[in-house]
């Protein structure tokens, strides 16, 4: 059981490593993954999402600590199946903007910036749109831009034009205020996950060997070189796996910071509190953990219009998915949101600050599923982009089934309080333009009793949620104490790297998956390159 690369982790990042590395017909490459197949059809309906976040089959639910002044427990749902998260997501591709990876250089990481990036993003994309000096064509991950004009969505389009948001085929092609139909991981109405895309064509080469429901408890030290991992299959005994050159973590924010301190690398008051012995100090893993919180409002149209009267009962939605199995068009060929906005919380900014998603359809608001409302009407989440409160992720104890201790925190910097406090305020102002005006009944959620900045915060501290967002708990840096370096090598150790979106220390702008293949894929390039 031995290979040159173990990589750990078959979502965004494993996937993406697990091709490019066994390109090179030389390398032995092992990809374990804790989840299962993806072969369950709902994987790959766009619309299936909303079956397979339920449940524990395909997804971890990790609780948190107690959030805010309520004291609520809230759950991060990851994905745990082939293709991780990118398999149960929103399908929501948003790559970030220049600035966001120039931001990376300037915090003393070389070869991580827009100039850098552009490239591989490019090589990566088989855009619908076609090439362009910001898109790329040909790749092997399929984006698509399902436009309609249906009604609702076509007066928040109209009425988002009118407060100055610039209208967009294309909103990853430019940082300015912006909507359009959101750019999604679907192709030809079928998602595109980071599985599809790069793991089953990779799965064919002979020096790639994919074990699933293999659990990760601990890495191997040959004294500070790490040379292997021990997991358990299937429930079986522990099983080592060695690697001649390197381990890999690629099992995102929560699994690679837990892996990490149950192998004795971390702050040495949090191993030893967990029974664990010190290998290596580094006192930023599990800490720095930035996570996006949501601002959430819903109207009610005065007509039976939009795609709720198309999806609200059992019968409509099987009548739609008889119509989407022939022809993979129509409402449940789309992504998770229909519309995506960009804008700023206040006019003297240089960029927006805020990303706004919207869907013409109205939730129940009696439900505690997401289950589609009998009347009609429109969603709108708005979050800052990128938050600077920081919390931290950590083992609650020595052994792989010891749940973490994620304590969420939110909205504590007064740049996080100033910007999120006017998020309503802003959307609603859309809503008040026609033709949007002209359908509105009411304010179904918050409404009124929810106007100041100190009842927008306190609002969506309470009823907010997480974005499933979260980053930093191995952040990259110049400093003998950041997790890892530009490299994405761990500290104090060799033989050893994360990569996947622990590594990032500020979100690139929107949505993590298409920046964490991205980042995968440069990371490739740089091992071949011996970096």
């Amino acid at each position: 059981m031995k290979f040159d690369y173990v990589i750990v982790g078959a979502g965004a990042a494993g996937s993406v490593l697990a091709n490019r590395l066994s390109e090179n017909p030389s390398h032995k490459v092992l990809l374990l993954e804790y989840g299962g197949a993806d072969i369950n059809p709902m994987h790959y309906i766009p619309k299936g999402f909303f079956f397979t976040l339920r449940g524990e089959r395909y997804s971890y639910h990790y609780r948190t600590q107690p959030i805010g002044p309520s004291g609520q427990i809230e759950t991060w749902t990851r994905g745990k199946v082939t293709g991780g998260s990118t398999t149960i997501n929103g399908m929501m591709y948003t790559r970030g903007a220049p600035a966001d990876y120039d931001a990376i250089v300037e915090r003393g990481n070389p070869g991580w910036g827009w100039d850098d990036m552009l490239p591989v993003f490019k090589a990566m994309e088989d855009h619908q749109l076609g090439p362009s000096p910001m898109r790329g064509a040909g790749g092997p991950y399929g984006v698509s831009i399902s436009e309609d004009d249906e009604e609702v969505t076509t007066a928040i389009l109209a009425a988002a034009e009118k407060v100055g948001w610039q209208r967009s085929t294309d909103t990853n092609a430019h940082d300015d205020e912006r909507i359009g139909f959101t750019p999604s991981s679907i192709k030809n109405g079928v998602r595109v996950s980071a599985a599809s895309a790069f793991l089953r064509p990779a799965l064919k080469r002979p020096n790639l060997t994919y074990l699933k429901r293999t659990k990760v408890g601990y890495l191997l030290f040959d004294g500070h070189r790490v040379v292997g991992v021990r997991a358990t299959r299937k429930g079986s005994g522990y099983q080592d796996y060695l690697a001649a050159k390197e381990v890999i973590l690629s099992a995102g924010t929560i699994e690679s910071t837990l892996l990490l301190e149950r192998s004795g690398i971390g702050r040495p008051e949090v191993l030893r509190g967990a029974g664990v012995d010190v290998v290596v100090e580094s006192p930023n893993v599990g800490e720095r953990v930035i996570e996006q919180r949501g601002v959430s409002f819903q109207v009610k149209l005065k007509d039976q219009i939009g795609l709720t009267q198309r999806l609200n009962s059992v019968p409509k939605q099987g009548w739609e998915g008889f119509k989407y199995l022939l022809t993979r068009r129509g409402p449940i060929a789309t992504g998770g949101y229909d519309l995506l906005s960009a804008f700023k919380s206040s006019p003297e900014l240089e960029r927006p600050d805020i990303q706004g998603i919207w869907l013409p359809m109205a939730l129940d608001a009696s439900s505690p599923t997401m289950k589609l409302a009998k009347h009609s009407g429109f969603m709108f989440v708005g979050y800052k982009i990128r938050p600077t409160t920081e919390g931290s992720i950590h083992l609650g104890g020595r052994l792989p089934e010891n749940a973490p201790l994620i304590n969420a925190r939110f909205l504590e910097t007064e740049e996080d309080r100033t910007a999120t406090s006017k998020i309503l305020d802003r959307a609603r102002e859309v809503v008040a333009q026609s033709p949007v005006a002209d359908l509105v009944q009411e304010e179904e959620f918050p409404g009124p009793k929810v106007s100041t900045p100190e009842e927008v915060l306190r609002y969506s501290i309470d009823t907010g949620g997480g974005i499933y967002h979260a980053i930093g708990s191995a952040a990259m840096g110049p400093n003998d104490d950041d997790v890892v370096d530009s490299r994405l090598r761990v500290r104090g150790v060799s033989g050893l790297r994360v990569i996947d979106a622990s590594v990032f220390r500020q979100q690139p702008s929107g949505n993590t998956a298409a920046p964490t293949m991205a980042l995968a894929w440069r990371a490739a390039d740089l091992i071949e390159q011996g970096e």
